[in-house]
This record gives structure tokens, C-alpha cells and sequence, in this order.
């Protein structure tokens, strides 16, 4: 179970604008809580029921069974799709249960019973920073609507959408939410979204972005989630959430010095030419060196151990560089701004994520088996979504819907 830390909530200056965030007893301690979740309860018979599409590789799967283990259930899947082979085969290994494809080719008669959850990631391409923006213009924006279907059919009590931070201000225009949990102006994307979640009658629906860093994740990763519940349960969506002890990349590290994950030469020579400069800081950050160009087009930095690390993509979490400091080196303490190295500063060694820190990251348990092929395993790890953040909203789910 978490532990409430005996700090004083000043430690949490690093977060000050999400006032909104705190629960009703904002005058606690803040948790000081396990980045990663652990094992669903496999024993109970009692079971919260899922459907869940564009699935990934279960992040939304954990997150539930992690919550409801907290009330003695598990999990039943009643429909899982995911379209992407070595996705399908790493779900159906981890969680036991069937896994289908293109979500809109399911037959929807084929399958009944009431959901407790629908959950979606659906693509996020359309309205990434790394993608083209084409919004819903592009045809996997168009998805949202195949999900309202099932989320109909299954009569579900309760739903959790997730995407990209960029779905926001997608499309142009400046319009005032009417359904976002902080007030604020989003685009025509959003604006168009809203419309429609709107007309689901049924459900008291609301949508926030959460960057997981601020609810016990070392990893800076802002994600919009949509949660909708149905109204038979009340109007009142309570998404205020406790204050959590900000973690470092050490409280999910593997080990020390790994053999196979040393950088090359040049990756080296490139991070230590920049270590005659202390660590930049933002966001709980710590970056060892400036930004340079490595093999691939791809850029490089590294960050600090004792910090946060950015958000993990398909190519950023199969090369993401740590400093680790050496014996008897300074440390920087995580949500403090100023940092003086002392000389020992360089001393200490650098190395890329293993794939169990980068499932960490993403709130995995260790008893998560990732793909055979590490290519595939980091490329999972970053498309993933944060099983500890979904662990938070589904408590809050499960708390009203019980």
C-alpha cells in the first residue's frame, strides 16, 4: 500500500499551477508511492469488466486491475482488440485472454454482457507533434466514432479515453470548452470531439490533461484522457486527485553499469564534451549536455539519474542516455531548481534505459514479460499508455460506480 511521506507538502513547489489537482485534503502529506503498479488479483471472483480497444499492450489493463485489486477484484476482459501483431501476441501472454484486430471489423452481435470500463487509446497521429496534424481529416481521427458504438453497445457503465496533448488546439480556431475540467480555449478538433461526446445523453463526461510526473511517475508525459460515467450513477465526476512525492529515474533503475546497454563511442564523446556545464533544469529534468545530431537524424541528450526523464516515444525510449553519478558525488535533489556539481561532476558513467526501467517508466509491473526482440519491447514501452496514471483515474471510476 502507498505510504504517506512525513515531508512537508513544500516539496511539491515543483507542481504549483495544479492547485485543481488536490483532493479535499490538500493539507496532507503528500504519497510517496511506487512509480509502477503491481499484479492484478488473479484469485478474486469478483471482477471488474473491460473492453478495450486499440489496446496496446495492456497499460489500460494494469491500470484497471491495479485499481480494482485495491477492492478485492480483478479483471474480466469482455472484448480486447488491438490491431498490431506483436502487440496482440505480448497482451495475449501477459493477461490470458483472447485478442482481435481492426476494431472496425469486429461483429459487434458476436459479443454481450455490461461493461464496467471501455477504454481506448485510439491513434494519436492525426493530432502528434510528430505527426502531420491532419486532425480528423485523417482517417484514423475518424475512429471516436466506431468507439461511441461499442461504448453503446455494452451498455458501459463507465469510459476512459487517452491521447496526445496536441488533440487540444488541433484544427484551427479558438473555442471555449465546455466539458474540460480547468477552463480554457481549445481548437476545432476538440471543439468537434466535445460535440459529439455531447450527444452521449447517458453519461456525465468530462476531460483533462494529465502530465504523469505529477502523480508518482519519474516521466514527464502530458496526456489529454477523456473519462465519462454513466449518469445512473450521478452527475458529479469527482477527478481531484492527491498530491504524490515527485520521483527520480533511479526509483525505477534496474542496476548499475549494464554492458549491454553502454553507448557507442561517439554518443560518449558526444555527452561528456558537454560536462563542463552543470545540468539544465525544467519540469523536474535534469539535462546532462546540450542537444547534438547522433547516427539516424536522431537527436541526443542525456539526463541525470537523480531527475525526471521526457516523455518516452517508439524511437526516444530505445535510446534514452542516464548519468549516473559516482561514488560520493553530489546529488541534485528532484523539484529543486538550483544545482552546483562539485568536482567530482563527470566522474560517473552513462547508459541507456533497459527495457524494464522504460516499462517502469510507464508504470508496468516487473511482472510484465515484454517482446522477445528489444526493438519491439521499447518500441511497445513508448506507445504505451501509463499504467499508474489509469491505476489513479480508475480508483476514482470504481469509487463511483461501485
Amino acid at each position: 500500500m502507498p505510504k504517506k511521506s512525513s515531508k512537508s507538502s513544500e516539496q511539491l513547489s515543483l507542481f504549483p499551477d495544479e492547485a485543481w489537482m488536490l483532493d479535499s485534503h490538500g493539507d496532507e502529506a503528500p504519497i510517496d508511492d511506487c512509480p509502477f503498479v503491481q499484479e492484478e488479483d488473479l484469485v478474486s471472483r469478483r471482477k471488474v469488466k473491460v473492453v478495450d480497444l486499440f489496446a496496446g499492450i495492456g497499460g489500460f489493463h494494469y491500470g484497471i486491475a491495479a485499481a480494482a485489486a485495491q477492492r478485492n477484484k480483478g479483471v474480466k476482459p469482455l472484448l480486447v482488440s488491438e490491431i498490431e501483431p506483436s502487440c496482440q501476441e505480448t497482451y495475449r501472454g501477459n493477461h490470458r485472454c483472447d485478442v482481435v484486430g481492426d476494431v472496425n471489423a469486429i461483429p459487434l452481435s458476436d459479443y454481450s454482457g455490461t461493461a464496467d470500463i471501455v477504454t481506448a487509446g485510439f491513434p494519436c497521429q492525426p493530432f502528434s507533434n510528430s505527426g502531420l496534424k491532419l486532425g480528423l481529416s485523417d482517417p484514423r481521427g475518424q475512429f471516436y466514432f466506431r468507439i461511441a458504438e461499442i461504448i453503446e453497445h455494452f451498455g458501459a457503465k463507465s469510459f476512459i479515453l487517452e491521447n496526445v496533448p496536441g488533440i487540444r488546439m488541433n484544427g484551427g480556431g479558438r473555442f471555449r470548452s465546455r466539458l474540460a475540467v480547468e477552463p480554457q480555449v481549445i481548437g476545432q478538433t476538440m471543439k468537434y470531439l466535445e460535440d459529439n461526446l455531447l450527444e452521449l445523453k447517458n453519461y456525465t463526461v468530462r476531460w483533462l490533461e494529465i502530465d504523469s510526473s505529477r502523480l508518482g511517475s519519474p516521466q514527464v508525459r502530458r496526456r489529454v484522457y477523456i473519462i465519462g460515467v454513466h449518469r445512473d450513477f450521478g452527475d458529479n465526476l469527482d477527478l481531484r486527485f492527491p498530491s504524490y512525492v515527485p520521483k527520480r529515474f533511479v526509483d525505477v533503475k534496474e542496476g548499475g553499469r549494464i554492458p549491454r546497454l553502454a553507448l557507442s563511442a561517439n554518443q560518449e564523446a558526444n555527452l561528456r564534451s558537454f560536462l563542463s556545464s552543470p545540468p539544465s533544469y525544467k519540469d523536474g529534468m535534469r539535462r546532462v549536455g546540450n542537444a547534438y545530431l547522433c547516427d539516424g537524424g536522431n537527436v541526443g541528450q542525456g539526463y541525470h539519474a537523480y531527475g525526471m526523464v521526457p516523455t518516452l516515444t517508439k524511437v526516444w525510449a530505445r535510446f534514452l542516455p542516464i548519468y549516473f553519478p559516482a561514488p560520493g558525488e553530489k546529488r541534485p535533489k528532484v523539484g529543486v531548481r538550483d544545482f552546483e556539481p562539485d568536482d567530482k561532476y563527470g566522474r560517473g558513467f552513462f547508459r541507456r534505459a533497459s527495457v524494464r526501467e522504460v516499462m517502469r517508466l510507464q508504470g508496468f509491473p516487473d511482472s510484465f514479460v515484454p517482446h522477445e526482440s528489444d526493438r519491439l519491447a521499447y518500441e511497445h514501452a513508448g506507445n504505451a499508455v501509463n499504467a499508474k496514471i489509469i491505476r489513479e483515474i480508475a480508483s476514482k471510476i470504481l469509487a463511483t460506480i461501485a
